[in-house]
């Protein structure tokens, strides 16, 4: 199990590093691209492939970084909804964190991966969304699965992700 968690990290590693300097990427790529960042963050332009690379002393696995970037992305979406905004929710694409390597791999179960689906479908609903009212709720739809797979995996980000919805 162990080595086909380790290969499908390195695939992951892999795509990111080819789609986030692809240079002309069509949006399917684009979307993979952006879906699968684990360390480098969306600061790029069309023109240039520079890039602003996370750090962290602890070394965290790719897991909790990709986590760290949706607490940042949710944080930016509460904020602009809180201000009356419509999201553009094509500014933040799902983040599939469920492909890449665990703090715990014990945590691979299939109570993780239905979450998983669970919270995935609940974040289309939040991209399907195009009003505010009903953005927030989706929003808040979204947050609850986060906290329903935390109270079960990982719970110290609880207290942090209890203050995210509006």
């Amino acid at each position: 199990m162990k080595k086909i968690v380790y290969s499908l990290f390195a695939l992951t590693m892999l795509s990111m590093v080819f789609f986030a300097c692809g240079g002309n990427q069509n949006k399917e790529n684009k979307n993979i691209a952006d879906s699968s960042q684990v360390i480098v963050d969306s600061t790029k332009s069309d023109s240039s492939c520079s890039s602003e690379t996370i750090m962290d002393p602890n070394n965290a696995k790719p897991m909790a970084l990709m986590m760290r970037a949706l607490v940042k992305n949710t944080s930016e979406m509460r904020e602009k909804l809180k201000a009356g905004e419509t999201l553009e929710t094509a500014k933040y694409p799902l983040v599939r964190f469920w492909l890449v390597e665990p703090t715990d791999p014990d945590v691979l179960e299939p109570q993780f991966f239905e979450n998983a689906r669970l919270f995935s479908e609940s974040y289309k609903k939040l991209s399907a969304s195009h009003d505010n009212a009903s953005q927030i709720k989706a929003y808040n739809a979204v947050i609850g699965m986060c906290i329903n797979c935390h109270e079960s995996y990982c719970s110290g980000p609880l207290k942090r992700i209890r203050k995210l919805p509006i």
